[in-house]
């Protein structure tokens, strides 16, 4: 895959940010490096050659110590299952350029949602494994 996929929490239709710990709890076992300065995580999965199964991972980091997170995917199943830890613990919803609704871990997730993003690509949809928001995002 090449292509950037966003995964950004909402609040009461904007914008906002959730507990980096929750970024960190998702992908704890995969996280091979963290850049503070650019605020570049990168999730390695060893059982394949690391060059061809690596995913970086920015971070827009707030002061209050949480974030927004743009992740620029491979195809592994494990990448896509911490992005759905992520999406189940909060208002998120992960989203990408192309011909692919929102996709967000828990319904009450769908009333937090920006109206201007739902307008643009779709009404939101409640994904229940990382094989689903994989797919998804594959076919957009």
């Amino acid at each position: 895959m090449s292509f950037e996929a966003y995964l950004s929490c909402f609040e009461n239709g904007e914008q906002s940010y959730f507990p980096t710990s929750v970024v960190d709890d998702a992908f704890a076992p995969f996280i091979t490096s963290r850049d503070p300065e650019s605020s570049c995580w990168v999730v390695t999965y060893h059982d394949t050659p690391p060059a061809l199964d690596q995913s970086d991972l920015y971070l827009t980091l707030d002061p209050e110590d949480e974030s927004r997170l743009v992740a620029r995917p491979t195809g592994n199943p494990r990448l896509f299952a911490s992005m759905l830890k992520v999406l189940q613990a909060t208002n998120s919803a992960v989203y990408c350029a192309g011909e692919c609704p929102p996709m967000v871990g828990r319904a009450e997730t769908i009333s937090h949602l920006s109206p201007d993003m739902v307008e643009a690509l779709g009404s939101p949809i409640v994904v229940v494994d990382g094989d689903e928001i994989r797919n998804r995002l594959e076919r957009s």
